[in-house]
């Protein structure tokens, strides 16, 4: 019996030992498989990580090991069969991963695509951010784009209008975009004054774009049909707004004066139609077009006017234009617009003195120390850089100047003016030298008071204003080719004057030839000699 229970024993003992090693060896293959996923895993994962590029959606996928391995011990099977379906299970979800992060990058490069179409700036998404925390099983995907917030603009856009809409997109390619920088840098240097009186006179502020579709911002642009400066105001519609032209200059192109006039143009143009479409409409083909287009169409606002084609076709096209326009430079930087920055306040630099009489501000500047730049930026109305005589010039200078510049111009006896000193020979005119000096008569006639240009005095001196440097007239060129050999019948009315006129000679030549004085009484029927001209 005894024998027995050792012989018993010895087995147990034996197969337990058994047990143990073949425990032990599954163990050992277990982890040696687990430390070849784990290897498998982190590789394949940073591979699958490392294609994805900087825009695209980071992804962390981290398999619950523990339940893999009940799992595997719930269904018996051993330590190598639950490595197996661990190593089945990572695969699978690598698979899963692979195939999620190829979709995501997919959807991330549309979407970047679509942005970069249609936004074109320089912004690049946030950077994504990975959690790597323990406890996450779930994916995570955290793309952001910063895009500021489309404001509304003051005066309504119908939904959906296609007008408005093929203005919008024509206006937002790319360059475009770049048109609307270049002008809106043209206009930085007035946006502030701008600004500043629609907000005074309470109008919508998107009105400040207007001069884009008007002048592209430029002072002194000119229209076919002759509408003059940044506001484009034609001749014919100055006098109710205090804008002046004459041969000394054109207040159209004053920005600021300008500006004051289109603003109460628009502002009265509201009030009598009672809508801004319309008031814009009006502001571009006259308020007694559209005034009629209304009294002909009571229940129609500007949209159904246009429907109805009563406006013309410039009208039509001009308000869906502007507010476009207003819409993408309101949100200038959703739409990617770069614009320039300018100062608001720079208007509040500058002041105004009255002037009448005569002054160069260019002399003006260099007797007071000024930039002679700035003063010739501050007043883009004078033709010739000088104020008119007898009328009174609001000269803009910097208000640093205003006390030095009053204190000169109210100095009668300095001279503020350049002028030409010209003796009057023989066969001189007044048109004549108008030419050669750059001026209109009438200029030289107010420099000097009682002059008659019919009645030019041989040796009088005049004054002639001096606009830009020139050499001094040498009077009317003579003809060394000219030979006396022709002949010519006085008539009715004749004089020396007149015919060295027609055969465009010296009334001295003539004369000359003739051995006759310059003043000489012509005889009817008599014959005179005359060149020929070679």
């Amino acid at each position: 019996m005894r024998k027995i229970y050792v012989v018993l024993a010895t087995i147990i003992f034996v197969f337990a030992n058994k047990q143990n090693i073949l425990i032990a060896n599954e163990l050992q293959s277990y982890n040696e498989n687990l430390l070849f996923i784990n290897f498998c895993e982190n590789t394949e994962l940073n591979k699958l990580n490392s294609s994805i590029d900087k825009h695209s959606t980071r992804i962390k996928i981290k398999p619950d090991v523990k339940l893999l391995f009940t799992k595997a011990q719930s269904e018996n099977n051993s330590g190598t069969e639950t490595a197996k379906i661990y190593q089945n299970e990572t695969t699978s979800i690598i698979n899963t991963e692979e195939t999620f992060i190829q979709e995501q990058h997919q959807d991330n490069s549309d979407t970047n695509n679509l942005i970069q179409d249609e936004l074109k700036t320089e912004k690049q998404p946030n950077t994504e951010q990975i959690s790597d925390t323990e406890n996450e099983q779930e994916i995570t995907a955290n793309v952001e784009f910063s895009l500021p917030e489309k404001r509304q603009i003051s005066i309504e856009i119908p939904e959906n209008n296609a007008l408005v809409q093929k203005f919008l997109n024509q206006y937002t390619t790319d360059y475009a975009k770049k048109w609307l920088s270049a002008v809106m840098k043209n206009g930085a240097p007035y946006r502030g004054y701008i600004r500043a009186k629609i907000a005074e006179m309470e109008l919508p502020e998107c009105l400040e774009f207007l001069p884009v579709i008007e002048s592209n911002f430029k002072i002194d642009a000119v229209s076919k049909s002759g509408a003059m400066g940044m506001w484009q105001f034609m001749k014919n519609s100055i006098s109710p707004f205090g804008i002046r032209i004459n041969e000394w200059m054109d207040e159209r192109c004053d920005p600021w004066l300008a500006t004051d006039a289109a603003l109460k143009k628009l502002k009265e143009n509201y009030e009598i139609l009672g809508d801004w479409n319309l008031a814009l409409a009006a502001y571009n083909s006259g308020l007694g077009a559209v005034s009629r287009a209304c009294k002909k169409n009571p229940e129609s606002d500007y949209w159904a006017l246009c429907a109805k084609k009563q406006l013309k076709n410039e009208s039509i096209n001009y308000v869906p234009k502007f507010l476009a326009i207003a819409e993408i430079l309101t949100n200038s930087e959703y739409y990617g617009i770069e614009t320039t920055e300018f100062d608001e306040t720079a208007h509040l630099n500058y002041e105004l003195i009255d002037i009448k009489r005569n002054v160069d501000i260019t002399l003006l500047a260099e007797q007071t120390s000024m930039d002679s730049k700035t003063i010739k930026f501050l007043n883009p109305a004078l033709f010739y850089g000088v104020t008119p005589p007898n009328t009174v010039y609001k000269l803009r200078v910097p208000s640093e100047y205003k006390d030095a510049v009053t204190e000169l111009i109210n100095n009668k006896d300095k001279l503020l003016i350049k002028y030409h000193l010209y003796k009057i020979r023989s066969g001189d005119t007044v048109y004549a030298l108008s030419r050669h000096y750059g001026v209109s008569e009438d200029m030289i006639k107010q420099a000097n008071p009682g002059l008659k240009p019919s009645q030019l005095k041989i040796g009088n001196t005049i004054c002639i204003p001096a606009f830009k440097d020139i050499a001094p007239y040498a009077g009317k060129s003579v003809n060394k080719n000219v030979s006396y050999t022709g002949s010519y019948i006085v008539q009715q009315g004749d004089s020396l004057w007149s015919i060295s006129l027609k055969y465009n000679v010296q009334v001295e030549s003539l004369a000359e030839a003739n051995n006759m004085q310059v003043d000489s009484i012509l005889r009817i029927g008599s014959t005179l000699k005359v060149p020929i001209i070679e």
